[in-house]
């Protein structure tokens, strides 16, 4: 039999060769393509819970704005709110209200904050304020109680009970607990911070005859006052816990960020000195403006829209004429995608005020590579009276 012993010629391994390399290179670009896109996705993804996350905070916060707070101090000097922390560039002892006068419920700082050039009108970011007894982290601090007088001594400090009777220990003020007690009506005078000479806070004990003489009712008064929670142990500094809300560079940012982003702090003021306790909500931000639509006519509906409710107005004003609260945040979203180009400008706009947010990313700039998001918030406070 005859045997063919020809083989491949050279030309034909070639062409093989050829053919193999641009599928094996097609196939690499599909792969590249598609684990870029899950990477993308993934972190958008993980943008986005972390928005759902950190901004479901700060709206929580500005709808408990004014939760607890007396609205008469009854005479009562306390020692002081934030101290002017290193962690901000601005003074923190601006939002203080002063030892003499109620907290008022929300403050701002306009335009002192974050910087970031290729944002207008407002090339800085604002500093938004919340003052309430139950923003504080301890379980202390989002408890309350009444102390009732039915006649005779001791009076009666009412438990929450679940429906077969047991205290729930979740819902009450434990032993030990830094609390203040309003007397609701005063004369016509409403909120009235209770005090015991110099001191405007007590500890709880829910035992009978235990807790603090100066902050019950008396005998056959038939009373019955409001006990806030406020720390579980610490004495506290002021009648309230305060959330500061802010953007800041820290000396490490995450490394997925674009250029000129800081992170959106949760920061609460330390009751023991009067520092901010930072709690990171959300990455990668560019920019943060808030709004306040105002009542000013006390017809029940929003007027006016302004930058700062505390400019001029008291804690009453801010109670009666304040109706929401409109906040602006531009985030990244996802990391940097060399395929993608961001449109430009980005604006976010007020339906009442106008333009609040305008970022324009100039042509070759890195930041076009990245997505940016707008989330804007319109927030009642439900607790300002």
């Amino acid at each position: 039999m005859t045997r063919s012993e020809r083989g491949f010629t050279l030309v034909e391994l070639m062409v093989t060769m050829v053919v193999f390399l641009l599928t094996i290179t097609a196939a690499a670009n599909i792969f590249s393509s598609l684990l870029n896109q899950f990477k993308q996705q993934s972190k958008i993804a993980e943008t986005n819970i972390e928005g759902i996350v950190g901004l479901q905070m700060l709206r929580s916060d500005i709808e408990q704005a004014g939760y607890g707070l007396p609205y008469n101090l009854n005479g009562i000097n306390y020692t002081g709110e934030a101290v002017n922390d290193v962690k901000t560039a601005y003074d923190d002892t601006q939002f203080n209200d002063g030892t003499a006068n109620p907290p008022r419920a929300v403050r701002v700082g306009n335009n002192i904050g974050f910087n970031n050039a290729a944002v207008t009108p407002d090339a800085q970011s604002d500093v938004l304020v919340i003052k309430a007894t139950n923003l504080g982290l301890s379980a202390a601090a989002t408890k309350w109680a009444y102390v009732s007088n039915r006649g005779a001594l001791p009076n009666i400090i009412q438990p929450w009970n679940n429906a077969d009777g047991a205290a729930i220990p979740d819902e009450n003020l434990e032993n030990g607990d830094q609390v203040i007690v309003l007397n609701p009506i005063v004369g016509g005078t409403q909120r009235v911070l209770l005090t015991s000479g110099a001191a405007f806070f007590t500890t709880f004990d829910a035992s009978a005859g235990t807790f603090a003489s100066a902050f019950q009712p008396v005998e056959n008064s038939f009373e019955s006052y409001l006990i806030y929670g406020i720390s579980p142990g610490v004495a506290p500094r002021m009648p309230f816990n305060r959330a500061d809300y802010y953007i800041r560079t820290p000396a490490t940012m995450p490394a997925r960020c674009a250029p000129n982003t800081g992170v959106l702090y949760k920061a609460l003021v330390n009751h023991a000195d009067g520092s901010l306790r930072e709690l990171p909500l959300l990455d990668c931000v560019a920019a943060m403006q808030v709004r306040f639509g105002m009542d000013t006519n006390n017809d029940g509906a929003v007027d006016s829209v302004v930058d700062d409710p505390g400019a001029g107005l008291t804690a009453e004003n801010i109670r009666d004429q304040l109706k929401d609260i409109r906040v602006y945040i531009l985030a990244q979203e996802g990391q940097r995608d060399t395929f993608y180009t961001s449109p430009s400008p980005i604006t976010a706009n007020d339906p009442d005020f106008g333009n609040v947010i305008t970022f324009t990313i100039p042509a070759g700039d890195p930041r076009s590579n990245y997505r940016w998001k707008i989330y804007t918030l319109f927030i009642k406070p439900y607790n300002l009276r």
